[in-house]
């Protein structure tokens, strides 16, 4: 996942991801990672355990 940030400040939490312009991409909740559909508004949570990778990144 690519992650930018940009010279304003940062009024968000540590557990969110926003794009450049102040629209949200992600939440780190629980045990994955919560997207919300742009067209559905359908939310979905990717357990860290389905990630390949994650454990490593983690420790």
């Amino acid at each position: 996942m690519v992650t930018t940030r940009t010279s304003k400040p940062d009024t968000c939490h540590d557990n969110e991801t926003r794009c450049e312009c102040g629209q949200l991409i992600a939440k780190v909740r629980g045990q994955g990672i919560e997207l919300k559909c742009k067209r559905c508004k359908r939310i979905v949570v990717i357990p860290f355990s389905s990630i390949e990778g994650w454990s490593a990144i983690a420790s």
